[in-house]
């Protein structure tokens, strides 16, 4: 997919690594531009497919998900159902290519030029089943989002983000533990609510140019190790009360607000890390911009 964002490997010299994150929203916002700067044309052919999946002895899940743009909705399926996917798309532009076996779901759109079409009205609804363990690898471009894991036994997940507007949620604790969490953002606003309903022992996100909230509330079940990068845009982060938390902030031309953080040496602290039942220690780096933190009851 070509809105799909680029890696950016730990390897990288820390100028580069900056570098390239504002490259990567730069490219992700001209692609966009080209995608909707345009009026629709005639001939589009909108069509409707589904596919479905019922329960039958599968241990795990894993899921693989390119999409280009349009609309989003990730959700739970229900009891007994492996999957569910609802897909609205123009024939004439695409090709939708759907696989599932053994226990991998794959899907990806194989598409034409894509000047002129109005590709908003595209749609892609995907329902995940709540029964067994979940690997998920989520790219998706110029899209309106809408990803609720709530219920989900999530073990491990990646999503990469292009020129989009999505709202992740977890209202829910997640019965298993989840190994990694991982999240790339390109020239995107990004929100999360309920981290802490993870379990997560790792989280990490990689962002652009735009704007991320990262809401950490939720039940804690065990500590957490994360880390931020930032390129060009404001990030947010909410902590809920009661939550240990240790910054260790890197990045000197990001404003930083540390509300009720106190310094020691180069890491700022929480008032009650000492003493704290669960503990967030966060590494975070961010090249411009503002960052901001803010705490909340849980």
């Amino acid at each position: 997919m070509s809105e799909s964002t680029t890696r950016i490997t730990a390897a990288q010299p820390e100028a580069r690594r900056r570098v390239d994150i504002l490259r990567i929203a730069i490219a992700v916002t001209a692609t966009l531009l080209l995608l909707l700067a345009c009026a629709p044309a005639n001939g589009q052919d909108w069509r409707t497919t589904s596919y479905a999946r019922q329960l039958s002895g599968e241990e795990r899940l894993v899921v693989d998900v390119e999409y280009g743009a349009g609309e989003l909705r990730i959700a739970p399926a229900s009891a007994g159902t492996l999957y569910r996917t609802n897909l609205r798309y123009d024939a004439n532009t695409f090709t939708p290519r759907f696989a599932y076996d053994s226990g991998r779901l794959r899907f990806g759109m194989e598409g034409n030029s894509v000047r002129g079409r109005n590709l908003e009205k595209g749609r892609l609804d995907l329902r995940l089943s709540p029964d067994v363990p979940l690997d998920i690898d989520l790219a998706f471009g110029a899209a309106d989002a809408t990803i609720d894991l709530s219920g989900l036994r999530l073990r491990r997940a990646e999503l990469q983000t292009g020129a989009s507007r999505t709202m992740l949620s977890i209202t829910t604790p997640n019965p298993i533990t989840c190994e990694l969490f991982e999240i790339e953002v390109g020239a995107a606003r990004f929100e999360a609510r309920g981290l802490g309903n993870l379990h997560a022992r790792r989280f990490s996100l990689e962002g652009g140019v735009g704007e991320v909230i990262l809401d950490f509330t939720g039940s804690w079940a065990q500590d957490l190790e994360a880390s931020i990068e930032m390129g060009l845009g404001s990030l947010t982060l909410r902590f809920p009360e009661g939550l240990g938390v240790r910054i260790t902030k890197d990045g000197l031309l990001a404003s930083f607000d540390g509300q009720r953080l106190t310094k020691r040496g180069d890491v700022y602290y929480s008032e009650n890390w000492d003493r704290s039942t669960y503990k967030l220690s966060l590494d975070l780096n961010a090249a411009l911009g503002s960052i901001r933190v803010e705490w909340v009851d849980s």
